[in-house]
């Protein structure tokens, strides 16, 4: 199945013309996604809960875990420069979600800040509880200020791994709110190899609110080294100010003990970065990846790119004493430098001895590539073999950047084919399905899949950007059948791909001028999204959905409250590529 072909002109002039209106609108009510300030400033407090508690009971046995949350701005300075940040319960990184499979979750979530947000749950499957995905525009509205929205569903009995949780409206994770999830099993293969487990969240940080960041990128493509905007660069995503491990750009350790294994669970939270871990002098053995237990490779280093997780076992069996641990950040890939940035981001650890700041350790001395891509294929093999079914069907997709003109400025926009997604805040396609029965035609700004029986979907992606994309598919592990250079030719690519247990995850990286091939069984009920993660790239339309099984999604039993906070929305607070124009 082909949908469609790239943007035709016309489109782009009716985009680009929205695009002003809503630029217009948006700076002349100030923008939002929490730069409201208050007199008496609240200051951050610091996540410590990195070192997982051994004593946490892992069981076949399940439970429901209740958890009270409040969405909020507050001052903090991660990296030594303070400002307005948006976090949960004053935490960042925000409350670790420790569960067990098959344990109910219940989040009451309460939205203190000025704007509308959304949380969503990155890598669970969600099944028969779609509405509680937690996608503004696809599968709720934002929570409007000063009411609350219950997420509660129960994690799948056969999913375990490591996952996280982030805001889900516009860029606002980008300002502060995210954080951890983990899910326990005994049926886990890489359960009982360890001693202790850790985590390890490495993110990318701004100094300026990403509200007014994405305006600048969306309008002009991007801003010079001195955060002015540029005109000649379409594309181009504010870089950085810096990086940090575990909400630190210094100071971050980890006290272990010697002659144990330890499962550090990687977690790449950035908006823009790819990262590449290491711990000098140690080497690190790769068990797991979004959720799929892979066989234990070796490597020095692990890239890690916006939205995956790994988990890597280290061994302190080294000489007793401090050890600098590093998350490099893949500046290579941006399109505008930052000259400012100190890309090598240092935390410690240390066994054995009295920590030191500052450690003497020498990084791995040999070259890594600077090619902004996942870790190779081969050092991905699933320990539970599921080799992928048939396909059924094939969805073919471009991706592409675009840039709209129009009358007073211009804009550089994502396009999926031709389309460039926008978030309808006040009536998301999850509901006009629920509402609707089977329907099949959308707005122009939602590209949808619909299929009312249990299709196997190859997803055939061809990127014509010169940059790689994280790409997150919601609701589902697909088996990654290949990845390839220039573009996908049907009757010749075939040869390149795997169908002899294939890599398995949920987030993937499609290289720059290049093209991938997924697989995956449409049997979950909901609307699903398909996005590019770089926060940038979602907002300016990198997003499309897949709706299966419609006439299930009729017997969900949606929330009343899930409804009320939609038709809250109008004179409201609308969301609109990520700029408030209801305030």
């Amino acid at each position: 199945m082909d949908i469609g072909p790239v943007a035709s002109l016309p489109c782009l002039v009716l985009a680009g013309l929205a695009f002003v209106v809503v630029l217009a609108l948006a700076l002349g009510v100030g923008l939002g996604l929490g730069l409201k300030h208050h007199s008496s400033r609240t200051y951050v407090t610091t996540n410590s809960s990195f070192i997982l508690d051994p004593s946490f009971q892992i069981s076949n046995a399940t439970t429901t875990r209740y958890y009270e949350w409040t969405v909020s701005e507050a001052s903090g300075a991660p990296d030594g420069y303070e400002r307005t940040m948006l976090v949960v319960n004053n935490q960042f990184p925000g409350p670790l979600i420790e569960v067990n499979s098959g344990d109910q979750v219940v989040i009451n979530v309460f939205n203190s800040l000025p704007n509308g947000t959304t949380i969503h749950w990155h890598g669970q499957w969600q099944n028969g509880t779609n509405y509680m995905d937690g996608t503004s525009g696809v599968t709720q509205c934002p929570i409007p200020p000063g009411m609350n929205y219950t997420y509660r569903f129960t994690i799948d009995p056969n999913q375990y791994g490591t996952y996280w949780w982030h805001a889900h409206a516009s860029t606002q994770y980008t300002d502060g709110i995210y954080g951890p999830l983990v899910i326990h099993s005994p049926a886990e293969p890489v359960y009982g190899s360890y001693d202790r487990e850790a985590l390890v969240i490495m993110s990318d940080w701004y100094h300026d609110m990403s509200s007014g960041l994405l305006t600048q990128y969306l309008s002009n493509a991007g801003i010079d080294d001195q955060n002015s905007p540029i005109y000649d660069n379409p594309g181009a995503e504010p870089p950085p100010d810096s990086g940090l491990i575990n909400g630190q750009m210094i100071g971050s350790s980890f006290d272990f003990k010697p002659n144990l294994r330890y499962r550090l669970r990687l977690i790449n939270m950035a908006t823009l970065t790819e990262f590449v871990f290491s711990v000098d002098n140690h080497m690190l053995e790769v068990v797991e990846s979004d959720g799929t237990s892979v066989v234990g490779a070796a490597v020095h280093r692990a890239p890690i790119n916006v939205a995956q997780r790994y988990s890597v076992i280290l061994t302190t069996n080294q000489t007793l004493g401090s050890y600098n641990v590093r998350a490099e950040m893949q500046d290579i890939c941006y399109k505008l430098d930052n000259p400012n940035l100190d890309t090598m981001v240092l935390g410690t650890l240390t066994y054995g001895a009295t920590a030191v700041a500052t450690p003497s350790t020498q990084n791995w001395n040999d070259a890594y590539p600077g090619d902004c891509i996942d870790l190779n294929a081969t050092q991905l093999v699933p320990v539970i073999e599921s080799p992928p079914p048939n396909s059924t069907m094939t969805v073919s997709v471009s991706m592409s950047f675009q840039q709209t003109f129009a009358s007073g400025g211009q804009a550089t926009l994502g396009y999926m084919n031709n389309t460039s997604w926008e978030a309808d805040s006040a009536d998301p396609t999850l509901m006009q399905m629920y509402k609707a029965g089977a329907q099949t035609s959308f707005s122009q700004s939602q590209l949808v899949v619909v299929n009312d029986d249990i299709q196997v979907i190859d997803l055939i992606m061809d990127n014509y950007d010169d940059s790689s994309h994280p790409f997150h598919l919601h609701g589902h592990t697909f088996w990654l059948l290949g990845i390839g250079d220039g573009s996908f030719v049907p009757g010749q690519s075939e040869v390149y791909l795997n169908y002899n247990n294939p890599p398995r995850r949920d987030t993937l990286t499609v290289p720059g001028y290049g093209w991938i091939a997924i697989r995956f069984i449409g049997d979950n009920p909901g609307l699903w999204a398909f996005h590019c993660h770089i926060g940038w790239h979602m907002a300016a339309g990198l997003l499309m959905q897949f709706a299966s099984l419609p006439s299930r999604i009729q017997q969900f039993s949606i929330p009343d409250y899930l409804g009320q906070q939609c038709s809250s929305q109008s004179g409201g607070t609308i969301l609109n590529r990520g700029i408030s124009i209801g305030r």
